[in-house]
């Protein structure tokens, strides 16, 4: 009857226990990551974009376009090899929504909006079922 104890306490015991070697695993580096910021500015009939890339892992083309409201009105890739600044002017329509779209390698990464977006208009108040009129 005793064996059986201890027996079940080491197997008890044993279940309390890691479960793999080493108890510890090794450190993995964290990927290099692009990291780019920006600001969108009206220039007269033109639009100025100031894109900043502060982290670069290695030469690639950083793709931008141009939307005009829902339209896709220009796009432009630009090889970059290290970190800096870069100016890109684009056509810009006074009054109109336009967004510049900053994707590398097929992701976007950034977003710039200049203008304010046209929104559908708010839904109608439903009317009163019929034989019904206002209860003042």
């Amino acid at each position: 009857m005793r064996r059986a104890w201890v027996l079940f306490l080491l197997v008890l015991l044993a279940g309390c226990r890691y479960t793999f070697w080493p108890l510890i695993p090794p450190e993995a580096p964290f990927p290099e990551r692009v990291s780019v910021t920006g600001r969108l500015e009206p220039a007269g009939g033109t639009a100025r974009a100031v894109i900043v890339v502060r982290r670069w892992p290695e030469p690639n083309y950083l793709e931008l376009r141009w939307y005009a409201d829902e339209e896709l009105v220009a796009e432009r890739s630009l090889w970059v090899e290290t970190v800096g600044e870069l100016e890109v002017r684009f056509p810009a329509e006074a009054g109109r929504f336009h967004r510049l779209l900053v994707v590398v390698a097929g992701r976007p990464v950034l977003q710039l909006d200049l203008g304010e977006p046209t929104l559908p208009p708010p839904p109608a108040a439903p009317s009163p079922a019929p034989g019904e009129g206002s209860k003042n």
